[in-house]
């Protein structure tokens, strides 16, 4: 886990993390070092380690336990640099996400199809939790539409929204 903290670093802090993490992998490749525990093997291997959540006792990937913003910066990263990782690890990684029975935030659900999308052989399409589309446009909707406030407002007052 140690070896690995300085590229979490790089997804909690750096303003483009994507080229940041993939020159710090280089770098951790080039540097061989017989004692380094760093391979993208490893990598994902801690991302998808089980771990339990303390608040409500469900089992989650480790990589569940970061903050979203996190997760979906590592998941674009991986689909960035999608070819030095297992291609079977990767999409293993991402369907769990996607399958997954705990709440998922729509960023990192968008971020994992995105990775199942450039990692996989096949189209999943018939599987309903893969499918983003439907709550996309629901977040659209609710970004264009009118407050639900508004609307209460609004017949309460007997007044017509334009």
């Amino acid at each position: 886990m140690e070896s690995w903290i300085p590229l979490i670093n790089i997804f909690i802090n750096s303003p483009n993390p994507e080229t940041d993490a993939s020159l710090f992998l280089q770098s951790s490749f080039n540097s061989s070092s017989s004692s380094s525990n760093i391979s993208t093997a490893s990598f994902l291997s801690l991302l998808s380690q089980p771990t339990s959540s303390i608040t409500n006792k469900q089992r989650l990937m480790w990589m569940q336990t970061l903050p979203n913003v996190v997760q979906a910066r590592i998941l674009s990263f991986l689909t960035y640099d999608h070819v030095k990782f297992n291609k079977k690890d990767s999409c293993k990684l991402a369907t769990d996400l996607l399958v997954n029975e705990t709440e998922v935030d729509f960023w990192v659900k968008k971020a994992a199809r995105q990775l199942f999308d450039v990692v996989s052989d096949s189209n999943y399409r018939w599987v309903s939790g893969f499918n983003v589309d439907s709550e996309e446009d629901k977040f659209e909707a609710e970004l264009d539409g009118v407050p639900q406030w508004l609307k209460d407002f609004a017949s309460d007052n007997d007044s017509v929204l334009p």
